[in-house]
């Protein structure tokens, strides 16, 4: 065991672990899905549907992905979304496991979101 507490053998147990479970889902049907709702809802929420009608005519997504659907409808950034269906499609081809692609996922989050407010942070302290 180390300083942290953190058993480096036991990490690595874990990481092969995750990489070796199967996947609990076809991510090629995911990302096809995904990408159909990303081509019909937009539009929609356009053209001034109201949410609650998209809410009932597209439940299952709405279900299934309340933060995309709320995205979507929200007219936010939906890239980070695009980024996970670049994964997802590796996944697919097997060219990228489960596991490594929530790491790459998560770094580019953290790249994107985390890392502007510590260096925002950072500059501001400097300031004052």
């Amino acid at each position: 065991m180390n300083v942290t507490g953190v058993d480096k053998q036991s990490v690595e147990e874990a990481v092969q672990e995750a990489e070796a479970k199967p996947l609990a889902f076809d991510p090629a049907v995911r990302a096809t899905y995904i990408r159909s709702m990303l081509s019909e809802i937009p539009p929609l929420v356009n053209r001034g549907v109201p949410v609650e009608e998209l809410r009932r005519t597209y439940s299952a997504f709405a279900e299934s992905y309340p933060k995309f659907f709320d995205k979507i409808v929200k007219k936010e950034d939906l890239s980070p979304i695009h980024t996970m269906l670049i994964s997802l499609d590796r996944m697919g081809t097997g060219s990228l496991t489960q596991h490594t692609a929530s790491i790459l996922v998560g770094q580019k989050l953290v790249d994107r979101f985390v890392k502007p407010q510590l260096d925002g942070s950072a500059e501001g302290k400097r300031t004052h």
